[in-house]
């Protein structure tokens, strides 16, 4: 059932995204093509276009997310969802791994982008540059796995407090101002996840300091984040399993 919800996920999302991948593709392409031929005037409104276009695919995209996980799981679509035979479990797997998705691919699209052109301004040799990427990668394989590592556990961390901040919402306001009580619940949860991580990122870095490493500290934030990561997960999950009467 979970395989079957995921491929609903995507088949009802894709519209969304492909096009807007492929308009910066395009964008970036045009962009590459009028510095190549020293066309100021293009060169610099294409720019424009581009980082424009790059700034509206993340909001885009976590208007979707935002979306896809509040109404369509605790709004009207999110009773009819819950009447097919998956499990709680099955349903939340399928939004957090389907929206994670859509989140790093447009991180990914948008610096593919970004790197292009600025490799363009430069005027530098794209094959050499991505060479010497790959090389360093090579040489520091740990450094880049750390950074990898990091940026999706941010992604996990962001795709499950807003899970958990909508579940809470459903649970403890009932009135027509969902919207403002929403935001104000974002601040104190977000204010709250802070506290606990610098609590916890302090105590750490004070005791560790004297032989850390700075990638070693790295993944002192990744350990944390992940944890409060699984801690909002967890409480999402009773939430709608035990609090909610969605099923």
């Amino acid at each position: 059932m979970l395989a079957k919800l995921m491929k609903h996920e995507i088949l009802s999302s894709y519209r969304k995204f492909l096009p807007i991948y492929g308009a910066i593709i395009l964008l970036t392409l045009l962009t590459s093509f009028t510095y190549n031929i020293e066309n100021i005037s293009a060169g610099m409104t294409f720019t424009f276009l581009l980082f424009t276009l790059i700034g509206i695919t993340m909001l885009f995209t976590f208007y979707t997310i935002i979306i896809n996980l509040g109404q369509r799981v605790f709004g009207k679509p999110g009773y009819l969802l819950f009447t097919t035979p998956a499990t709680t479990l099955e349903i939340m797997v399928s939004k957090v791994v389907i929206n994670m998705m859509w989140l790093l691919l447009s991180v990914v699209v948008s610096v593919f982008a970004a790197s292009l052109f600025i490799l363009s301004a430069f005027r530098e040799n794209v094959l050499n540059i991505f060479t010497e990427v790959f090389k360093l990668i090579g040489n520091y394989p740990f450094e880049a796995v750390t950074v990898v590592t990091a940026g999706i556990v941010y992604a996990l961390y962001t795709i499950g407090m807003l899970f958990f901040l909508f579940a809470l919402l459903n649970m403890i306001y009932k009135g027509e101002k969902k919207i403002l009580f929403g935001i104000l619940l974002y601040f104190v949860v977000n204010q709250v996840a802070g506290l606990v991580s610098s609590a916890f990122i302090g105590t750490y870095v004070s005791f560790a300091s004297s032989f850390m490493t700075d990638f070693a500290s790295v993944w002192v934030f990744i350990a944390i984040y992940f944890i409060l990561s699984a801690g909002f997960y967890v409480l999402t999950y009773l939430i709608i399993d035990k609090k909610l009467e969605l099923q």
